[in-house]
């Protein structure tokens, strides 16, 4: 009785879990000063390298599964490389502050402060975030490791949506914002987007077998994708300085949208 009661309680945590993270998981990237045109732009190009090559060369191969399985191995790299990029460009970030002001730099990687609310900042979001996606890997493998096939199929049903609205919406937010890197300084998400990018394309390179991405890293719509993120970047960083908002000067409150 012990026995069932402590693997039921268990089945629960893992059902009620994965709807709450899951939902949480696709609130905080809606928590975010701005999201420019700029950003958009390296969402689609990101996701739309992902995806089309997950299908150009995963689906042709294996099946559905093959796709599935290429899709999250993509993101999975896109997300290490995104919160590898976060790291280095938030201790670029504290470091070129003015001494009086690094304090206040890093408590924005953590919680942001606006005149109307208070909301997280890059590095918590991205804690949450990947917190979030190994409690759902958990989830899924669970249900596959079920004896009883009634009972693993039904958990697998009620757990599919939110895994499936978080794989696909979160990952795009992430593509374009990192995070929500804007939260601490408008300047990070354009410093950190291309090597997201980058990650998603030649991800191959590090897992070798596992990745469909086709060996000619001339693909056109690689390729493609990669220039219009770094283009974007280059343009919004452009920007950005032009109108003062340069990576050594803080925001000091005010939400700026590059147009």
């Amino acid at each position: 009785m012990l026995d069932f009661l402590g693997a039921f309680s268990i089945w629960l945590v893992q059902m009620v879990g994965a709807w709450v993270l899951a939902a949480v998981g696709l609130l905080l990237p809606l928590l975010r000063t701005s999201f420019s045109r700029f950003a958009l732009a390296r969402s689609l190009a990101t996701s739309g390298v992902v995806l089309a090559l997950a299908y150009r060369y995963g689906f042709t191969a294996d099946g559905f599964s093959g796709l599935v399985d290429t899709i999250i191995g993509k993101y999975l790299v896109m997300g290490a490389a995104a919160a590898v990029a976060l790291v280095v460009v938030s201790a670029v970030y504290v470091a070129f502050g003015r001494p009086r002001a690094r304090r206040d730099r890093l408590r924005r990687l953590f919680v942001r402060r606006t005149d109307d609310s208070t909301i997280p900042g890059p590095l918590t979001v991205m804690l949450l975030l990947l917190a979030t996606t190994g409690f759902l890997a958990w989830v899924m493998k669970a249900t596959e490791a079920y004896e009883n096939d009634l009972i693993g199929v039904l958990s697998f049903l009620i757990v599919f949506l939110p895994a499936l609205a978080f794989l696909l919406l979160v990952p795009f937010s992430v593509a374009g914002t990192v995070f929500n890197a804007a939260n601490a300084h408008p300047a990070l998400p354009p410093l950190a987007a291309p090597f997201v990018a980058g990650a998603a394309v030649l991800a191959d390179r590090f897992l070798d077998g596992v990745i469909a991405t086709p060996e000619n890293l001339k693909d056109p719509l690689a390729l493609a994708g990669l220039l219009v993120v770094v283009a974007t970047s280059a343009v919004e960083l452009f920007l950005l300085h032009q109108r003062g908002h340069g990576l050594t000067r803080d925001p000091d409150g005010e939400v700026w949208r590059p147009e």
